[in-house]
């Protein structure tokens, strides 16, 4: 069923019936841009992307993946093996709809670890990606990206004072620029040896009803490091941890990271920090609303085991250095 009034919805839905020689097909919106689709006895994900490049990426990278054996992305429609749907301006995008058992949650540890096996799966998976069409794969310019983040956050600090101490944002400030002065002075290497997915957040692994876990949205895909992957999915489930350094060395996928310097260097990054309060200023009052609770929690009520955490990167930092001596 369609709401009443959507006049896109309606034509992209003639359009689809059109090109997928099925006049009973039937399309629902879900959010700005994405659609579920009825089609032939099966339901399948739409999507708009925002341009040609953008669709033939992702579609290369699937089916790429796929033939790989990595089956834990979800394919596009056959018709894409015959033309790139264009409407009206926009490439619309057919994937398989995931019946999902439930949402994924990094507050369960079994979540946690489905999540990062498959992400690191992905990885040794994607390093071995060949072919003409990488080379259009932005590259990922991760120290510029925080550095602009951080120097963002710098500049909303005037405003961000009226809602937090300032003791606690200044303290965050200065986190994230120890901790790329340290990064730039050890000359760090922003090359690409990796395909990495870019968006690593809860809500981009799905659980299908078999237990499987997918990897959906590749569209900050780029050419970088793992390790970029890696210190966003740890800064992603260490609220969850109660910013525990000893349960991040734990995993075993982790353990290769527990001499490198550069990953202790990159969790002292208060990434989620500067990206939350970047976001809170750009959005609408009632976003606001929304996610103030989320935010002090983030910020102050995390601050003393956030201070601990940092105080244990330093004193592995430290160790390293010594060791190098």
């Amino acid at each position: 069923m369609l709401a009443r009034g959507d006049d896109y919805s309606h034509r992209l839905l003639s359009f689809l019936q059109y090109k997928l020689q099925d006049p009973g097909a039937s399309l629902k919106s879900i959010k700005e841009g994405k659609w579920v689709l009825k089609s032939n006895g099966r339901k399948w994900f739409v999507k708009r992307f925002p341009n040609q490049l953008k669709f033939l990426l992702q579609e290369r990278m699937i089916s790429t993946l796929i033939r790989e054996k990595f089956y834990h992305v979800l394919p596009f429609h056959p018709i894409h093996e015959e033309e790139i749907l264009l409407f009206e301006g926009f490439p619309i995008g057919i994937t398989v709809w995931l019946e999902t058992s439930g949402p994924i949650s990094y507050d369960r540890r079994k979540d946690r670890e489905d999540a990062l096996k498959v992400l690191k799966k992905f990885h040794d998976v994607a390093k071995r990606i060949q072919g003409s069409w990488t080379e259009e794969i932005p590259h990922y310019k991760w120290m510029k990206k925080w550095k602009k983040r951080m120097m963002q956050f710098q500049y909303n600090l005037p405003y961000l004072q009226a809602f937090i101490q300032p003791y606690y944002l200044y303290t965050y400030l200065e986190w994230g620029k120890w901790s790329l002065k340290e990064l730039k002075s050890i000359g760090i290497r922003e090359y690409g040896d990796c395909i990495t997915h870019g968006d690593v957040a809860h809500h981009n692994f799905l659980r299908g009803k078999n237990g499987m876990v997918y990897l959906i949205d590749f569209d900050l895909m780029s050419l970088s490091t793992e390790i970029t992957d890696d210190l966003q999915y740890c800064n992603r489930i260490l609220p969850y941890l109660d910013w525990s350094l000893n349960e991040i060395k734990e995993m075993k996928p982790f353990h290769s990271y527990r001499d490198h310097l550069i990953f202790y260097l990159g969790l002292m990054y208060p990434s989620d920090v500067f990206r939350e309060w970047n976001r809170f200023i750009r959005e609408d009052q009632y976003y606001k609303q929304r996610v103030w609770g989320y935010l002090t929690n983030l910020t102050i009520q995390q601050f003393p085991r956030r201070m601990q955490f940092n105080q244990e990167l330093h004193g592995e930092v430290n160790r390293i250095i010594n060791t190098q001596l």
